[in-house]
């Protein structure tokens, strides 16, 4: 993998911590599809607030006119219909919004003093985070027309890293600017968190970590090593730590909204790999991962989405699973993916290599353990 793309991924887990470090991030990531400015927002749907805001550009007067005319944009009460990790353009947008979604957005008022003056021809849009109460998004506005399947790989890959930073960083609650120790922000918030060595180790937790030790529900300490109850839990998170040393770049989308119980509202962890993240002493040279467990109901997932979370399946491979689910047969899969039967055979393929199933039947007695005991109706 080129190095730059693992300098961009680094960057990223930097900001988690740091949230003034964003504007280099994102620097970093725009230029992998020459982008001209790029953004990331997480809104809190309760109170229309903006959690989480940043963005980076050469031209000061674009950024301006970003910024005067942001709240023009007609469509972010369609922005919970974007599919995590899935990158799309405007046309996406013009498409959820209706038949005269374009016409509405050309004669907005974001349209005409900054997409026409600053020659912005589109843009690639990404939703990173949706939770009951949370929506997060990234957008790379460039000045070409057409974008290609490169590019939205590029982005797609560069999904699943924004998500976990994002992710981990709205658990911490932190002040903007703010440049505390990561063990001082740590022991100050209400979720749990674990250090851990490349072998699981416990080297420290939280208050809140240390609770989830102490009733060995969810989580326990065996030997000094970290165990998860749930053994696919468990062994999903182990995975996580153990990319995360070899290669931040394969984490991808192993060790989040991990699962801690087969329920449609558990507790659900999330790793992030420490080995290349400076610390403060005494922990920095032996710590490998932070283990961030949200408590139960702050995720709710389908068995598809647990299957996804606990394997590291890719947007592609979750939307195959559930279609598995949903007792589709090869064909009929393919017929609603408009592929052949033999893209749908390599898709079931790294699906069953990952889960560990050898065709459609045991994947779909898989899904059937992890299905809440009461359903959304």
């Amino acid at each position: 993998m080129d190095p730059t793309f693992s300098e961009v991924i680094g960057a990223i887990y930097d900001c988690v911590a740091e949230e003034n470090l964003w504007p280099i991030a994102l620097r970093l990531i725009g230029a992998q599809v020459d982008g001209f400015l790029t953004t990331i927002a997480v809104f809190d749907t309760t109170t229309n607030t903006a959690r989480l805001a940043q963005l980076a550009c050469d031209d000061e007067d674009a950024i301006a006119a970003l910024l005067r005319h942001a709240r023009d944009v007609p469509f972010y009460h369609l922005l919970h219909r974007m599919e995590i990790d899935e990158p799309g353009t405007l046309e996406r947008m013009f498409a959820l919004y209706g038949p005269d979604g374009e016409d509405v957005w050309r004669n907005g008022a974001l349209y005409q003093n900054f997409h026409r003056k600053f020659g912005v021809a589109n843009s690639i849009d990404m939703a990173i985070l949706k939770r009951p109460t949370r929506i997060g998004t990234i957008n790379i506005s460039v000045q070409y027309p057409e974008i290609g399947k490169a590019q939205f790989d590029l982005v797609g890959q560069l999904g699943p890293h924004i998500r976990r930073a994002v992710t981990i960083h709205d658990m911490l609650q932190m002040e903007r600017g703010q440049a505390a120790i990561f063990r001082e922000v740590i022991d100050r918030i209400e979720h749990g968190v674990v250090i851990v060595a490349d072998t699981m180790e416990i080297l420290y937790a939280n208050p809140a970590g240390e609770l989830f030790l102490r009733e060995e529900a969810l989580l326990a300490s065996q030997g000094g090593r970290l165990t998860i109850r749930f053994p696919l839990a468990d062994a999903a998170v182990a995975r996580a730590v153990t990319l995360g040393v070899r290669d931040e770049v394969e984490l991808a989308g192993v060790g989040i909204d991990v699962p801690l119980g087969a329920t449609s509202r558990p507790a659900v962890a999330h790793v992030l790999p420490l080995t290349r993240r400076s610390l403060g002493q005494p922990i920095e040279t032996r710590a490998a991962a932070a283990i961030f467990i949200a408590a139960a109901g702050t995720v709710i997932q389908t068995a598809v989405e647990a299957v996804a979370a606990l394997f590291g399946l890719t947007p592609a491979e979750k939307r195959v699973a559930g279609y598995v689910a949903g007792g589709m047969t090869r064909h009929d899969i393919a017929t609603a993916q408009g592929v052949t039967q033999d893209t749908v055979k390599s898709q079931l393929s790294a699906i069953y290599d990952k889960t560990g199933t050898g065709d459609q039947r045991s994947l779909q007695s898989l899904m059937r353990e992890l299905s809440p005991p009461v359903r959304r109706g």
